[in-house]
């Protein structure tokens, strides 16, 4: 039993399942020696998801049985909020090319993050809530933030993603790059 704050006489059960009806909660707390007069002031709770096995997705995130149906997020078995980011980028970026009948775009695993996650979803699947971390990426030596611009930066440019200036110096920061790499 954990107290839930310095201001209050509230405990909290570490470890009951919250997903239960409040009536079975309050049986299960009054089974546990010590607590069989316990009073509940309110309900645990847990919040469900839908799955869909990512490995019925294509490297779009395009649910193969479906065209035009795109899934990112804890629907495709992963946890965490940069995971669900990432996915979204990914999803949403390929539903909006889609609909201008344009070429998918598909992240390697030796472009980003992102692109091993995708690349893990939808090639392995997942067991257990899915989470990236950068040691799954055979790449993670290549893969960093100082080459980013690099990497992504002419994706970026050829999807129309950047404002006239932003294109600019994108261009002459690439071209800088290029020219200390004949220097050395």
């Amino acid at each position: 039993l954990e107290p839930e704050g310095h201001d209050t006489s509230e405990l909290y059960v570490n470890g009951l399942s919250t997903s239960l009806p409040a009536p079975v909660q309050l049986e299960i707390l009054r089974s546990i020696r010590g607590l069989s007069n316990v009073s509940m002031n309110r309900a645990g709770y847990a919040i469900e998801y839908d799955y869909y096995p990512p490995t019925q997705l294509d490297p779009s995130l395009q649910v193969k049985a479906i065209a035009g149906l795109y899934f990112a997020g804890q629907i495709n078995g992963t946890t965490g909020y940069e995971e669900a980011a990432g996915q979204g980028v990914v999803a949403g970026l390929n539903a909006a090319l889609s609909t201008q009948n344009r070429k998918q775009l598909v992240l390697g695993r030796e472009t980003s993050y992102i692109g091993v996650l995708v690349d893990d979803l939808v090639t392995r699947g997942v067991d257990e809530p899915y989470r990236l971390f950068t040691s799954r990426s055979e790449f993670r030596l290549t893969v960093r933030q100082d080459n980013a611009l690099r990497r992504l930066g002419t994706i970026g440019l050829s999807l129309g993603l950047y404002a006239e200036p932003e294109q600019e110096t994108i261009r002459t920061r690439l071209r800088q790059e290029d020219s200390a790499i004949r220097l050395a």
